[in-house]
Formats: C-alpha cells, sequence, structure tokens
C-alpha cells in the first residue's frame, strides 16, 4: 500500500506541474462557459438567419437558463473526452516512448500500481474540471439571467445534473486512451486515434447506431442530434458507456504490469 501511495503522490504532482493538464484545464474552465451563453446568444440574435440557421435552431427557444446550461453539457461531453484523451497520451505515452515506465521495473513500485494511480489522478482531475466547469456556467446563466430579467427555471438544475453526469462518464471514456498510447508507444499516434474515434462516432451516428457506440451515446443523451436522438439512448447504453472506464482501467493496468517482465 505504501508503494502505491509514493505513486499517487508522484502522479499527483506530476499532473499539476504538466503543461497539458494545466492548458486544458483553462479551456475546459473558460471555454465551455463561453461558449455556451455564445451559442445562444447568437441563436437569438437577429443575425442568426445568416449564420448556419439549422445548427443553432435548437438554441432559439425555450427558457435561456436551460438552453445554456444544456449546451454546456454538449459541448463538455467532448471536451471532457478529447482532453481526457490528450493527457493520457501525455502521461501514459510519453513515459513508454522514453524508456521512463521500464525503468521504473527495478523500483519497488510495481509499473501497474503506477499506471492505476495515472488513472486515477486523471480521472480526478478531469472529474474535477467537470464540476468546476458546471458549476461556473450555471453560476454565469443565474447571472445574465438576474441582469437581463429572465427567469432561472427549476430545470436548469435537471440541465446541470445531466451536464455532471454526461461529464463523468466522458472523462471515463478517456481512459482506454492510455492503453493506446502503453501499446502503440507513442502520444502522437495516440492522438491520432483519438481524433479517428470521434470521426466514428459521427459515422456510426450518422447510420443510426450511435446510441451503442459509447463515444457517441454519451452526447446523443445531452440532445447533441435532437431531442429524438436522445430518447434514443437508454440505461443499457449509458451502464455501456459506464463500462469503458473500468474496463480501460484494468487494460491499461494490465499492459503497464507487463512492463515488469520486460
Amino acid at each position: 500500500m505504501s508503494g502505491f501511495a509514493a505513486a499517487w503522490e508522484t502522479e499527483w504532482l506530476l499532473c499539476v506541474r504538466s503543461t497539458v493538464v494545466r492548458l486544458a484545464t483553462a479551456i475546459l474552465l473558460l471555454a465551455v462557459p463561453a461558449a455556451s451563453v455564445g451559442a445562444v446568444a447568437l441563436a437569438r440574435a437577429d443575425t442568426a438567419a445568416t449564420i448556419t440557421t439549422a445548427k443553432f435552431a435548437p438554441y432559439a427557444t425555450g427558457p435561456l437558463s436551460a438552453t445554456q446550461v444544456l449546451v454546456a453539457a454538449q459541448i463538455l461531453s467532448v471536451a471532457i473526452v478529447m482532453a481526457g484523451g490528450f493527457a493520457m497520451a501525455w502521461t501514459f505515452g510519453q513515459e513508454v516512448a522514453t524508456g521512463l515506465a521500464g525503468a521504473r521495473a527495478g523500483m519497488a513500485t510495481s509499473s501497474g500500481s503506477v499506471a492505476l494511480a495515472k488513472v486515477l489522478v486523471h480521472v480526478m482531475w478531469l472529474a474535477s474540471c467537470v464540476v468546476a466547469t458546471v458549476g461556473s456556467t450555471v453560476a454565469v446563466t443565474a447571472l445574465i439571467c438576474a441582469v437581463t430579467g429572465q427567469p432561472f427555471v427549476d430545470d436548469t438544475w435537471s440541465r446541470a445534473g445531466l451536464a455532471l453526469t454526461a461529464g463523468l462518464l466522458s472523462a471515463g471514456l478517456s481512459i482506454p486512451f492510455g492503453w493506446v498510447a502503453t501499446v502503440t508507444r507513442s502520444p502522437l499516434g495516440t492522438i491520432g486515434v483519438l481524433i479517428g474515434v470521434v470521426v466514428v462516432a459521427q459515422l456510426v451516428t450518422a447510420l443510426g447506431v450511435g446510441p451503442w457506440f459509447p463515444y457517441a451515446a454519451t452526447s446523443l443523451w445531452t440532445q447533441m442530434g435532437g431531442a429524438e436522438a436522445a430518447a434514443d439512448v437508454g440505461l443499457p447504453n449509458l451502464a455501456l458507456a459506464a463500462a469503458v472506464a473500468p474496463a480501460g482501467a484494468i487494460a491499461v493496468t494490465h499492459a503497464w504490469g507487463r512492463l515488469d517482465d520486460i
């Protein structure tokens, strides 16, 4: 247990000092609330008819507060996967590519424990970003409603819960990219796989099987594809998406555990 505690402390320090993590955190905390407010404002502006009307049409009606938080949920469902994927590519891929992971095999802490610590630290970081981002979006929305005199409807809180749940599910979806980084031994290659997964999510959604693809189901659940598409996402689909996290953690821990035998 002391070995894992040492690995946890080291990985947490590396995470806090990571440029990738700092940049991703800043983008999530600032860009998501700003984009949510901006998208709704654009949809309801007089100029909206000349700028991708179909894309912004769902945001043009309904209570302002609930709509802005819903948009945040949609953005967050994708942004967290991207941020987590980049972080996993860095924390796992860099050490394997440079040989540092193999050098750890001679330490008292097993490589498997190091990998588990990496996963848990990064999931905690992503979860903190989700909570902070949703909280800041709700706060900004409440301020806008107070200034403009528009009601802060009760449905806003259910949308906030949706954003939190979708964000946490998306955090779990980033874990398998740690395994990808380990087996490919390439941070850049992992980012390529991450982008490929996003493209595949678009394709399977277009084919109508998006609810059964975890990397599409979470976004569809937030009504990114419309209310009808969200209705197709049920508990089995969300359970499948949730199962990706433990499966990814087991896979990457096992892959790193094998480094002790190299």
